[in-house]
């Protein structure tokens, strides 16, 4: 019998950071995109949005992401990226920002 193997929710801060941020800056240019919002706007947004939250109440990591999260903000459901002519842009900056690609 095949057990699933225990998950740690442990994310230490150099993994955790780097991350978090990449989350605020998709999410501001998102913002900034879409929305019209201004790009002080945006930032100050992303990171109420995403906010640091200390080792001890990270709780679970999710991956629903900056996208899904930026929509729902503005227009209160889940749209895709095609529908604003963004898709290639979005995807580049997605690379760049979470692979250094």
């Amino acid at each position: 019998m095949a057990t699933d193997p225990v998950q740690s929710d442990d994310w230490p801060d150099d993994e955790y950071i780097p991350y978090l941020e990449a989350e605020q800056r998709l999410y501001a240019w998102i913002l900034c995109k879409v929305g019209g919002v201004a790009p002080e706007e945006a930032m100050s947004r992303a990171i109420a949005r995403f906010h640091y939250e200390p080792q001890s109440e990270r709780g679970v990591i999710t991956n629903i992401g900056a996208w899904d999260i930026a929509m729902r903000d503005l227009f209160g459901r889940r749209r895709k990226p095609e529908e604003f002519g963004l898709e290639v842009e979005f995807d580049a900056l997605k690379k760049r920002l979470f692979h250094g690609e």
